[in-house]
C-alpha cells in the first residue's frame, strides 16, 4: 500500500483498503506529498514517490515476493515531463502507476511508446506464473489505485462515500449481469480501428464464452442497462454520446445503466483519468471518476493522451470473466509500458464464477487450433502472405515478427504507389485503402497473432 500522509482521505482510504484485504500495516509505504495535486514534475516525482517506494522495497522485500502496489488518492496521478516540440508517441510524460510498475528496470522513466512494448501483453498466464518465466521482464509490478471523487466523506472512517462504494463493490456476492460493448458506426475513418480491433473482437469473445451481452451496433448512446458486469464504449468520443457528465443520470435516464457488483469497465478516451476532482465547466472529456460515482467496481483509464494505439483494451473484459484478477486483466491489455494507462479499484477484484474456456475463442467457427487469427473473428482466414497469420490480425509485412514503422512505411508506399502488398488488406474489404493504414497503426510495436504462425520476433 503506498498512502500519502500529507493527505488525510489518503491514509483513511489505506486504513479501508488495508483492513478489507488484511494487508499488514509493515506493507505500508508513507510518502510526504504537500498539497496532493494531480500532476508532478519529474525531479519531484523521483524524490517525493519513487525513491520512497525503491527504498521501502529493497529493504523489505529483498527476494521480490511482492507482486502488486497499490497507489491511494492523494498521491499524484503523472508524472509531467513537457519537453518541447516533442511528438505525443514520443513523451515522458507518464502515469504514476506505469512508472511504479517498471520499477527497478530499464523502462523507467522511458520516452514514448517506442520500445516499451508490454511483453505481458495478451498473455494467457496469471502474474505469478508468467513473473516466474520472465524474472527479467520490465513489467515488475501490478499497480491499481483506489480512487474516485472526494466528496462527502463518511464522518467515521474519513473515506469518500464513492471510494468506499469501490471497495464494497469489489467483494460484494456477485450473480453476473449483462456485458455491454458500444460500439458506433458513425465513428471517423481514423477512429475506426477502435470498432474494428478493440471494441468488435471483445464482443465476440463475449459471446463466444456464452455471456450475455449486449453488442450495440447502432449510433445511439447505450442507456438503460439494468446489472452491467462489464462495460466497454468510446465514451465522450462517442459521435453519439449524451451532454456531459456523459455518465449518470442525464434527463432522467441511467447512462449507461446499474452496474452489479464486481463488474469493471474501459472507455476509448484520452483523457478520462486526468482527474479524480470534481471538475467545473467546460467539462472536457468523460470521466472514470463518473463511472465510479455510477457504481463501477473497476476501470481502466488514462492520465494524459495515449494515443489510439495506446488506449487499454477492452479485451481486458474478456479476460476478467475468464477469471483473471482485475489487475491481471487490465495489464495484460495495456498495449505500451512507462504510458498513461491506470487501474482504478482493487486489483485482487475476481468473479467468483468465471467462464469456462471454449475452442473457438472468437466465436467465427474455427477452433483455435486451426484459426489464424484467435481474437479477430475471421471465418473466411484470410492469410495473403501466408504466413500463419491472418491479415485480420498481421501488420507485419516484413515478415521479422513485430509490426515495426518500417511496416507502416510498407503501407504507406503500397498506397502511394498503388503497388501490391501481400496481406495489407486488413478490414477484408477488397481493396487496400487509408481504413487499412488506420487498423495498422494500432498494432505498432507488436507481434501479428495470435495464430497458427510462429513468431520470429520480440516486442
Amino acid at each position: 500500500m503506498i498512502v500519502n500522509d500529507a493527505i488525510p482521505v489518503s491514509v483513511a482510504i489505506g486504513e479501508a483498503y488495508r483492513a478489507q484485504r488484511k494487508v499488514p500495516a509493515k506493507n505500508v509505504v508513507h510518502l510526504q506529498v504537500p498539497l496532493g495535486a494531480d500532476a508532478i514534475d519529474r525531479a519531484g516525482y523521483a524524490t517525493r514517490v519513487r525513491d520512497p517506494v525503491a527504498r521501502y522495497l529493497r529493504e523489505n522485500d529483498p527476494g521480490g515476493r511482492i507482486r502488486i502496489l497499490v497507489t491511494t488518492k492523494g498521491v499524484p496521478l503523472r508524472v509531467e515531463d513537457v519537453e518541447p516540440n516533442v511528438q505525443y508517441i514520443e513523451r515522458r510524460t507518464a502515469a504514476v502507476d506505469a512508472e511504479l510498475a517498471v520499477l527497478f528496470s530499464p523502462l523507467e522513466g522511458h520516452a514514448g511508446v517506442a520500445g516499451a512494448a508490454n511483453p505481458y501483453y495478451r498473455s494467457p498466464l496469471p502474474f505469478e506464473a508468467w513473473r516466474s518465466r520472465h524474472p527479467n521482464a520490465p513489467l515488475r509490478y501490478l499497480v491499481a489505485r483506489i480512487d474516485g471523487y472526494g466528496d462527502p466523506l463518511d464522518p467515521k472512517t474519513g473515506v469518500p462515500r464513492d471510494i468506499a462504494a469501490l471497495l464494497a463493490n469489489a467483494v460484494a456476492p456477485d450473480s453476473g449481469g449483462t456485458w455491454v460493448i458500444d460500439e458506433n458506426p458513425l465513428q471517423a475513418p481514423g477512429y475506426q480501428p477502435g470498432n474494428v480491433v478493440m471494441l468488435r473482437p471483445a464482443a465476440a469473445a463475449l459471446g463466444a464464452l456464452g455471456a450475455s451481452l449486449l453488442h450495440d451496433t447502432a449510433p445511439e448512446f447505450v442507456g438503460g442497462v439494468d446489472a452491467i458486469a462489464g462495460y466497454a464504449s468510446w465514451g465522450s468520443n462517442d459521435a453519439s454520446h449524451p451532454p456531459a457528465p456523459f455518465f449518470g443520470t442525464i434527463a432522467g435516464r441511467r447512462v449507461p445503466g446499474r452496474f452489479a457488483p464486481r463488474s469493471i469497465a474501459t472507455t476509448i478516451v484520452s483523457t478520462d483519468g486526468r482527474t479524480f476532482t470534481r471538475t467545473p465547466q467546460p467539462y472536457g472529456q468523460s470521466l472514470a471518476a463518473d463511472l465510479i460515482h455510477a457504481g463501477v467496481a473497476g476501470v481502466a483509464a488514462h492520465v494524459d493522451e495515449p494515443v489510439l494505439s495506446g488506449v487499454s483494451r477492452p479485451m481486458l473484459l474478456v479476460d476478467y470473466a475468464r477469471g483473471a484478477t482485475a489487475a491481471e486483466a487490465f495489464y495484460r491489455n495495456v498495449p505500451y509500458l512507462s504510458w498513461m494507462n491506470i487501474y482504478v479499484g482493487d486489483p485482487l477484484m475476481q468473479l467468483s464464477r468465471p467462464y469456462k474456456p471454449v475452442a473457438d475463442s472468437d466465436g467465427d467457427g474455427v477452433p483455435d487450433l486451426l484459426d489464424v487469427c484467435r481474437e479477430q473473428p475471421d471465418p473466411e482466414q484470410r492469410d495473403g502472405d501466408g504466413d500463419g497469420f491472418g491479415d485480420a490480425c498481421d501488420g507485419d509485412f516484413d515478415q521479422d515478427g513485430v509490426v515495426w514503422p518500417s511496416d507502416l512505411a510498407r503501407m504507406e508506399r503500397a498506397l502511394r504507389t498503388r503497388s501490391r502488398l501481400p496481406g495489407a488488406d486488413l478490414d477484408g474489404s477488397g481493396a487496400v485503402d487509408e481504413r487499412d493504414q488506420y487498423l495498422l497503426g494500432v498494432w505498432l510495436y507488436h507481434a501479428p497473432g495470435p495464430g497458427r504462425g510462429v513468431r520470429r520476433g520480440k516486442p
